[in-house]
């Protein structure tokens, strides 16, 4: 069962070990499945299938499914629930184990989607969540209405250089993940913050989940100067955890001198922030970042 300790260097070594594996049958097909567990505490157990080219819950998610069960109120439960980049649907199947009832859950990927609609019926034996395929906003069921809780975790890595794209591309299996899984963090950041005013409720709020390799005051930085100075949204840190450097993916793993000569680029340019202990491993920083929409400052920039 995967877990996250308070202790964030005590994160269990899931790894090495490649998931718990049980095995399940599925009510429909009868197709013998391949899941893991995931704990959250207070009993929120979700059981998720594992299948291959969709990304597995990482340790970053546990902490953002920890702090939510941690912090989430009755009210911000029952104000309507976003979670964009759902994947395998794990934080908005734990939204609904923790009592909200009106759920949208989107991706970009159509296998993810598919995917989350499978573990919801797999925890729940029905489907309640509205899972849809989305970039970022654009695709929404309903592109008028507002949420009050919005939960975006996302790919936690820099735009790659030229270079390196060639070296992630240039291996042709659809198991293996898509660059797109844990690259191009700025540029979704950057639209995810441009268009969240639009989609919160006034009183509502977004927690995001930023990697440190994604290059964090980069990003804010160049959100805040497409603004023209009055910014719409505020920005506190909720929480902080360090994480040993993981790569997800056996052909990224075989690239990881290459993968840290360029995160090392990053660094120098100030775009990314990292630690090294007297081994070599690389430490980032998993960072809550709660973003709150000023209504006064958006009239301001409109009108």
């Amino acid at each position: 069962m995967l877990g996250l300790n308070d202790k964030s260097w005590l994160v269990e070594k899931f790894y090495e070990t490649h998931y718990s594996k049980f095995s399940d049958r599925h009510q429909d097909n009868r197709e013998k499945l391949s899941t893991y567990d995931t704990y959250f505490g207070m009993g929120h157990s979700i059981r998720l299938i594992d299948e291959p080219g969709v990304f597995k819950i990482s340790p970053a998610g546990l902490a953002l499914g920890n702090y939510m069960l941690k912090t989430l109120r009755d009210d911000e439960l029952k104000g309507g629930c976003l979670d964009i980049g759902t994947g395998g649907g794990v934080l908005a199947i734990l939204l609904r184990d923790m009592g909200a009832e009106d759920i949208v859950g989107t991706d970009i990927s159509a296998a993810a989607v598919d995917l989350a609609i499978r573990n919801e019926m797999l925890n729940f034996g029905d489907n309640k969540i509205s899972f849809a395929v989305s970039d970022l906003f654009y695709d929404l069921p309903n592109k008028l209405r507002k949420f009050g809780t919005v939960i975006f975790n996302p790919p936690g890595w820099r735009t790659p250089s030229d270079d390196l794209l060639k070296h992630l591309t240039a291996i042709d299996n659809t198991e293996e993940l898509a660059p797109s899984a844990m690259f191009y963090g700025d540029r979704l950041l950057l639209d995810f913050l441009q268009e969240l005013p639009s989609y919160l409720q006034e009183n509502g709020r977004a927690i995001i989940g930023l990697n440190s390799l994604v290059g964090i005051k980069d990003v804010l930085m160049r959100y805040r100067n497409k603004q023209c100075g009055a910014c719409p949204l505020q920005f506190r840190l909720l929480e902080r955890y360090t994480f040993p450097l993981l790569f997800y993916s056996e052909h990224w793993k075989k690239i990881a001198s290459r993968l840290r000569e360029e995160f090392s680029q990053w660094q120098e340019r100030h775009q990314a922030a990292y630690s090294l202990d007297s081994k070599g491993n690389l430490y980032w920083s998993y960072e809550l970042v709660e973003c709150i929409w000023n209504r006064n400052r958006m009239g301001r920039i409109h009108g």
